[in-house]
């Protein structure tokens, strides 16, 4: 079973919020810590907001949807070179190695001795005290034991640098008891053996009711400060909830100095936590992983639902990373190396939901080899600035055929409305601007065409290819 079914397995049942509603025995299960974290009387220590990190959605790119477990780093400074010189200047900015980093030999291609799927506390290089460092067969730079260097070159790009982390402590420092740094303890006083990520054996949890519990994330994000990092993914928080760790990681990084984005995967993280969530992390993930079928992207459209009125300023539900260009190249849970499965039509529709969410946006292909179509999607000015800019996304309806979101750019006087044909057929749509809350005459202008309506006095009557979508922007005319 690969890493991405094994995901899917342990998929929570999602839970509507009903006004007034009791939360169910369910429910609860669904968050992992309902006990209050690090032994306070209340709660309320978790619901403290973190100072503002990434005030728009963080952009950037990621190497997981590619590369999978075992990128080296010619080839991670290869999409660093062409992110600098071709999207840096639209906003793409965090460069983001993913897991595996800190094992050697780790591996996602079938039948390898290493493939992460077949092993139990398989091998990584960790510090004298527990702390997972870099692989340096695969990142000679890190020679040193620290990805200084490579960070260094990614900021002389202009841009930022983040890691995958494995929420935990890892076997390799479990099984030899490493001490934590600066405290009496070490990693078997901390470790969890009842918490273990159920699709990943890489670590054990940290219990944090255990004296050195805080002090050894603590050490963790410090020696990340160190090396420069931006932008931490810390996965295995959110499904199940894990509020005690998530909150260790929150406060270990306002300790450390260093201002970072903290990214919780995967989802979908339960809409009881989205307080805790909001206050805590920069994004968070509200699915599963996300892959390239017209399935996943169909799905995306309640999660989206779910979570809309909970995104705001400098807090982001995360729809997941863009499987965009060349994808599944080392990666075996994704079918094999292949140009994304998205149909334009769809690509279209992925971007416009993004967007309009307001959902971080993340690369996750080989970027050196879009073509002109892909890369016109995810460099789309009119796009990119609905994402970064816009607010009040709201889905005006819905049906079992079509969806339409709404959102604005009061500065601008802008209004912008997307019409999703989610069914299998053509859809004739009709826009009425006054079903949207404007009044006519309107300019309008759609788009993927670009094409421009001066004078707009009656409904705009279109059709929308399925699969496809039609973005407007309305302004008074």
């Amino acid at each position: 079973m690969t890493l991405r079914s094994l995901r899917s397995a342990f998929i929570l049942n999602g839970v509507c919020l009903l006004a007034a509603a009791r939360l169910t025995a369910q429910d609860y299960a669904n968050i992992a810590n309902t006990r209050t974290p690090l032994g306070e009387d209340s709660q309320q220590v978790n619901n403290t907001p973190k100072s503002l990190q990434a005030p728009t959605p963080p952009m950037g790119w990621n190497s997981w949807d590619n590369y999978g477990l075992d990128i080296t780093e010619d080839e991670f400074k290869t999409q660093v070179d062409y992110v600098s010189d071709h999207l840096k200047a639209l906003g793409y900015t965090y460069m983001v190695i993913d897991a595996g980093w800190y094992a050697p030999h780790l591996s996602a291609v079938e039948g390898d001795p290493y493939r992460y799927d077949k092993l139990t506390r398989y091998p990584t290089s960790v510090d004298a005290y527990g702390r997972w460092i870099p692989a340096t067969n695969r990142f000679p730079s890190a020679a040193d034991g620290s990805f200084k260097a490579l960070a260094d070159y990614v900021h002389g790009k202009g841009l930022k640098f983040g890691l995958h982390i494995q929420r935990g402590i890892p076997w390799s420092a479990i099984d030899r008891n490493l001490p934590i740094k600066g405290t009496a303890y070490h990693a078997k006083d901390i470790a969890n053996p009842a918490d273990v990520c159920p699709w990943w054996d890489a670590t054990l949890g940290v219990d944090m009711s255990k004296p050195g519990a805080q002090a050894y994330y603590d050490s963790c994000y410090a020696l990340y400060a160190s090396w420069g990092v931006d932008f931490v993914k810390v996965d295995d928080m959110s499904r199940p909830y894990h509020a005690d760790e998530i909150t260790a990681v929150r406060l270990a990084i306002e300790k450390s100095g260093r201002p970072m984005v903290f990214s919780l995967s995967p989802g979908t993280t339960p809409i009881q936590a989205r307080y805790h969530a909001q206050n805590n992390a920069d994004m968070w993930r509200i699915s599963d992983d996300f892959w390239d079928t017209w399935s996943q992207l169909k799905a995306q459209f309640a999660y989206a639902s779910l979570w809309m009125r909970f995104s705001t300023e400098g807090h982001w539900p995360d729809l997941d990373m863009l499987p965009v260009g060349i994808v599944g190249t080392r990666d075996g849970n994704a079918g094999g190396a292949r140009r994304s499965r998205f149909t334009p039509d769809e690509l279209r529709t992925l971007m416009a939901l993004w967007c309009m969410f307001r959902s971080p946006l993340i690369l996750g292909g080989d970027v050196t080899k879009l073509t002109p179509f892909e890369n016109d999607i995810v460099t789309n000015s009119t796009l990119l600035d609905i994402d970064q800019h816009s607010s009040h996304c709201e889905e005006v309806s819905s049906d079992s055929k079509t969806i339409v979101y709404r959102s604005q750019q009061s500065s601008k006087g802008e209004t912008y409305v997307a019409l999703f044909n989610i069914s299998d057929g053509a859809e004739e749509l009709s826009l009425d601007p006054e079903k949207v809350g404007l009044h006519f005459p309107l300019k309008a202008r759609e788009v993927w065409t670009n094409r421009e309506l001066a004078g707009v006095v009656h409904p705009i009557n279109l059709s929308v290819p399925a699969h496809g979508s039609a973005l407007y922007v309305l302004t008074s005319h």
